[in-house]
């Protein structure tokens, strides 16, 4: 391996300001989700295909923003671009408070789309630097940069049931103060100069990574799953939670509720994270993601039967574990197996192919919504979920992989 020796024990602080900073980010990104959609679904009541024409244009302006930061990553200091990165994002929303007063779906798409942008530049090295300032084995690594900041972003979007009583100028200044807290944070890390000082040629750097078996089909399955089943989550429940159950039996506000199934997703995919933490390191994590394809048809099957409002939130809170035991899993993996001086590239990668999935769940199930209604769109999620589950076991060479954290 190429990575100097003085990275191979990261000073002690080092995790513990990289998790607060990162925490602090998660927690202005999920906030920001969570008003995004509720602008659009529930102030502005918009259509869902205009809902999803709107976050596919949203999650379009990062795409090839992500490579240029992969490259970035690999070339530039980490911590010096992590900084200005987080405090140029911290202007987005105050932005949005100054056009409040003809607030319109264009609108909110730029403000999705300038945090977007800003926050693609920077995640390819975030996520990169976890092997440099992590003295853990990479699959707990993963575990903890899932756990702890999904926690702080519960607690951020509890503050969703402020919109209705405080208003969006409250919140987007709380979004705000999250974004600038995470630069102050970085400052805690060490220098992380890039591994390598010569020219790092990007196309050869993907090519040589996807060229190994289990890395290309870890892009592939997870591609397809996003738009069927992260994309029906993002896109099609909010429509499912208005239709079945705004204005029912709770005695709660419709942007409380919207609030609490966000809040139950989450909860989930923390929840089974730190389980995961304790259970770790896993030698065949691939039987495990590839088994919970199956359960995902279980979980989509009970939302179908329209449950009560409390039954509802319980399968999503459900959907949460599924995706949360997944997502770390593919993460972990990938962490595992990239070369360190082509890391930032590989991750950028990935986030590439996940975001372009979720553009085209956007539009293809927003229009879904809109012609054969929202419970029918989830559908598609049983089928792929049973075609990734063959696949995986069958083809794809992840239910025999081995992982190197397990000594």
């Amino acid at each position: 391996m190429d990575q100097p020796t003085n990275f191979e024990t990261p000073p002690r602080a080092a995790f513990f300001w990289y998790l607060t900073s990162n925490s602090l980010s998660m927690a202005a990104m999920s906030l920001q989700g969570l008003l995004i959609t509720w602008i659009l679904v529930g102030l502005l009541e918009e259509s869902a295909s205009v809902y999803g024409e709107s976050r596919a244009l949203i999650n379009a302006a990062p795409l090839i923003i992500l490579l240029i930061g992969g490259f970035a990553g690999d070339r530039f200091d980490a911590r010096r671009l992590l900084f200005w990165l987080s405090l140029l994002t911290a202007f987005v929303p105050l932005l949005l408070i100054v056009g409040m007063s003809n607030l319109n779906v264009w609108m909110v798409v730029a403000f999705g789309s300038g945090t977007a942008i800003l926050t693609s530049l920077a995640d390819p090295a975030r996520q990169s630097v976890i092997n440099r300032v992590s003295r853990l084995d990479m699959q707990r690594s993963i575990a903890l940069v899932a756990i702890v900041p999904s926690l702080v972003g519960i607690g951020a979007m509890s503050l969703g049931s402020l919109l209705e009583s405080f208003g969006l100028v409250l919140v987007l200044l709380i979004l705000a103060g999250f974004y600038g807290l995470a630069a102050i944070a970085v400052l805690g890390l060490p220098e992380l100069p890039p591994l390598r000082k010569e020219r790092i040629d990007v196309v050869e750097g993907f090519r040589n990574v996807l060229s190994v078996p289990i890395i290309r089909n870890l892009f592939g399955m997870n591609f397809v799953s996003a738009i069927f089943n992260a994309g029906a989550y993002m896109v099609v429940m909010p429509y499912i939670l208005m239709d079945q159950y705004a204005g029912g039996t709770l005695p709660v506000g419709d942007a409380t509720l919207m609030t609490a199934m966000f809040i139950a997703f989450t909860i989930g995919s923390t929840g089974s994270t730190i389980v995961l933490y304790w259970l770790m390191p896993f030698k065949h994590p691939g039987k495990i993601f590839i088994s919970l394809q199956l359960f995902r048809v279980l979980v989509i099957s009970g939302i179908l039967l329209k449950p009560s409002p409390w039954l509802f939130l319980m399968f999503v809170t459900m959907w949460g574990i599924n995706m949360g035991v997944n997502s770390t899993l593919v993460r972990s993996t990938l962490q595992e197996m990239a070369p360190p001086s082509h890391r930032s590239k590989v991750l950028a990668f990935y986030l590439f192919t996940f975001t372009l999935s979720s553009i085209l769940a956007a539009l293809i199930l927003g229009y879904i919504v809109e012609w054969l209604g929202a419970l029918n769109a989830l559908l598609p999620g049983i089928v792929i979920s049973i075609g990734l589950y063959l696949y995986g076991r069958y083809w794809s060479g992840y239910w025999e992989f081995t992982s190197p954290s397990v000594r």
